[in-house]
């Protein structure tokens, strides 16, 4: 996993605007560059359980998931978010099992650790992480289209080295038309969507996500 970005989870927000929006936020080990992506309501419920911070009455499915593995020896080895397409994250589970090979003999079946990939919801593929204690990575690829420079807490101003958008708050705040959407690349796209959707400005969010999915 050399070749990957290792994230934590930095938290869960509800937003206070619209209903059911959640936003998981992963961030670097340094703490500067931040992800946001947008969850169900169920996935930040049971991310949000597994990591204690919620009624510990629940179970969810990802517990069975849990479950049925330990009890079958299987282990989630990592999670990877690996690909970026119109504000749409996709992930894949990494997980090692006990696989039988050869025949039946008077000692039994010989038995060998085989590694085996199956994509995944990025939400449920975090539930699941949490629940291992499983790392999650990224790649560098998405992280420069998508991940969000702090400093001191707040968005960093004028950084094109990774966004590729210049001054990013004052182009975030300001008013955008359908024009200035149309002329922006995919890639700044995917950054803006990911600032507008930290700063809860859903309309502008919906928008932007329009856009992208127009140039499907």
């Amino acid at each position: 996993m050399d070749q990957f970005i290792k994230l934590a989870i930095r938290g869960i927000s509800l937003s206070q605007i619209q209903s059911g929006i959640y936003v998981l936020l992963l961030e670097e080990e340094s703490g500067r560059i931040k992800l946001p992506i947008i969850i169900e309501s169920m996935q930040a419920q049971s991310i949000a359980y597994a990591l204690g911070k919620r009624d510990t009455s629940r179970s969810f499915t990802h517990d069975l998931f849990f479950s049925f593995a330990k009890e079958f020896h299987i282990r989630l080895k990592a999670v990877v978010i690996y690909k970026l397409i119109n504000g749409i994250f996709f992930s894949y589970i990494l997980f090692e099992g006990d696989h039988i090979i050869g025949e039946v003999g008077e000692e039994g079946n010989k038995i060998e650790k085989k590694e085996h990939r199956i994509d995944s919801k990025t939400s449920d593929a975090v539930a699941l992480a949490v629940r291992f204690q499983a790392p999650i990575y990224t790649t560098r690829e998405i992280f420069d289209k998508a991940g969000i420079y702090f400093e001191n807490g707040f968005p960093k101003e004028n950084d094109t080295s990774e966004t590729g958008i210049e001054n990013t708050s004052f182009l975030f705040f300001k008013e955008k038309s359908q024009q200035d959407l149309e002329n922006m690349t995919e890639k700044d796209l995917n950054a803006l969507l990911n600032h507008a959707v930290v700063n809860e400005c859903y309309e502008l969010a919906a928008r932007i996500k329009k856009e992208l999915d127009r140039r499907e």
